[in-house]
């Protein structure tokens, strides 16, 4: 049986038949779809030029939020414990590239801010996202600056080089509470480079014959703006702790990369350009200026595959986004395989959407997509702060914009502006964070929502889910014990049309667990 919860009332009701007497007025932001095939579950997400986090249920209603001094910088994750970690924004002088960050912050459910850790000098500055270790360590993304000398001394094209060069820096954080840190682990690009401009100089080699290590000069453009510093621009990063390996989407070289953090050794792969390393053609790119690569997590549809959000910005085809499904080569001899003088595959994508590239889906910056639980894809195209899943055949389900822009919550029916979001998450009613807290809905984000008929979809969970939470609680018991003695009703658990004791031993056996 499905169920369904209206969040219709009385006065929504009235608002309604006003809006038909006085003219309907078209929504511009908010919920436009929630349909029975979308998964149901809370929303997070950090509007880029705002410093309030949220998280949202499948009809657009706001169950928490979570204030910052810092706008975002840029990705916002829930833990099981249901504190959220954040990275914030905060300016610096030297490094102005787009994605920001310098702080990383951690709040409790209540608000309460539990850690922060900010390292943002003249020299390393935060930015972009952000990964919490199994250990509660943090993996973070930073900009390190290096001399225009020192660059030429590595064999970069003084041509090519301005007044300084960005490498990227991956930093391992051990939290100390309630401020700062211990970087336990790093990574540094700078000390992974290869060159065939100068024989007389450090890493000479031709890219081709060296694909674990990064050319110095590729991508490489003169010039002092931020963009020709950041030559790299990695905007995201991911862990594997089945591999032990980290997942970072390098964009300026449109490509994804995956280290070994045991070895902190060379590249182990790189997928998505491989002119990057010599070994392809135009025709040969498949990524452009993508964000947010990463691992599907284990026990989803297409476990241990690989999403992208192929941003498209210079794409030959036009100016046209797309998600890409992938599969890694299967390690042998604990390497990704690659031939002597072809790229690493694979040669083809397991999925994509949209099937046809076109003008439905274009995002030039930010953006990100997330399997979920049920195969659908819940995908952000981040500049227009667009939130859509997918089913397996293309057909959104579920359909949002986020209305909160750099001042705060914007009023339904006018234009929105300001609301890029860099990426969000969706997260089952059985996630840990959940379990015990008041998910009470407290209404639209937006200022002056139009009357809501959205229904939100329970499909059948676990026996003795009674309020459809997908968790076995104090709640379902206190819903059953009212139940108890009742025919024919909802609350049978055991198939005999009523409930009495079968029914309550079949919930206290699975009490405390989820589904």
């Amino acid at each position: 049986m499905i169920k369904t919860l209206n969040y219709t009332t009385f006065t929504l009701a009235f608002w309604g038949l006003s809006l038909i007497c006085l003219g309907q007025t078209e929504r511009t932001m908010g919920l436009f779809t929630n349909t029975a095939e979308s998964f149901n579950g809370y929303t997070l997400f950090a509007p880029v030029s705002n410093e309030t986090t949220y998280l949202i249920d499948n009809c657009g209603f706001e169950i928490n939020s979570w204030e910052s001094t810092h706008r975002a910088g840029m990705m916002a994750y829930l833990l099981e414990d249901g504190c959220i970690m954040r990275s914030g924004r905060t300016s610096s002088k030297i490094f102005q590239g787009g994605g920001i960050g310098g702080v990383i912050e951690k709040f409790s459910w209540s608000g309460e801010l539990l850690w922060t850790f900010t390292m943002a000098n003249d020299s390393v500055h935060l930015h972009h996202d952000i990964e919490v270790l199994p250990n509660g360590n943090v993996l973070a993304i930073a900009w390190k600056k290096n001399s225009a000398e020192d660059a030429i001394s590595k064999g970069r094209d003084p041509n090519k080089t301005g007044l300084s060069v960005w490498s990227t820096l991956i930093l391992e954080i051990e939290p100390s509470y309630p401020i700062g840190g211990q970087i336990v682990w790093s990574w540094d690009a700078w000390d992974h480079l290869v060159q065939d401009f100068d024989p007389s100089l450090p890493s000479y080699g031709h890219p081709r014959d060296f694909p674990g290590k990064i050319d110095v000069n590729f991508n490489a453009v003169g010039g002092t703006s931020s963009s020709a510093r950041d030559w790299l621009h990695t905007n995201s990063i991911d862990y594997n702790p089945l591999k032990n390996e980290i997942m970072v989407s390098v964009r300026g070289f449109s490509e994804l990369w995956i280290i070994e953090k045991e070895s902190s050794s060379d590249l182990k792969y790189r997928w998505g350009n491989p002119m990057a390393y010599g070994r392809g053609l135009e025709e040969d790119q498949v990524l452009f200026e993508q964000h947010y690569c990463h691992w599907i997590e284990p026990g989803l549809p297409g476990e241990g595959h690989v999403l992208i959000y192929n941003n498209g910005t210079n794409r030959p085809d036009g100016q046209y986004s797309s998600v890409e499904q992938i599969k890694t080569p299967l390690i042998v001899d604990g390497e990704y395989p690659i031939s002597e003088d072809g790229p690493y595959g694979p040669e083809d994508t397991e999925w994509r959407y949209p099937e046809t590239l076109g003008v439905q889906l274009f995002s030039h910056n930010v953006s990100g997509a997330q399997r979920l639980p049920n195969g659908n894809t819940l995908i952000c195209e981040g500049a227009s702060g667009h939130l859509f899943e997918v089913n397996d055949i293309g057909d959104i389900v579920w359909d949002y914009i986020n209305p909160v822009s750099i001042w705060g919550a914007l009023e339904q029916t006018t234009s929105v502006f300001g609301n890029s979001v860099f990426q969000a998450q969706r997260y089952a009613p059985n996630y840990g964070a959940f379990v015990g807290r008041n998910l009470t809905p407290m209404g639209e984000i937006e200022i002056n929502p139009l009357p809501s008929m959205c229904d939100i979809t329970y499909a059948p969970t676990c026996p003795g889910d009674m309020n459809y939470d997908y968790l076995i609680t104090v709640q379902d018991l206190t819903i059953a014990l009212s139940a108890f003695a009742c025919t024919n009703c909802t609350s049978d658990i055991d198939g005999d049309a009523s409930f009495g004791i079968s029914d309550l031993l079949i919930l206290l056996s699975a009490f405390g667990t989820s589904c």
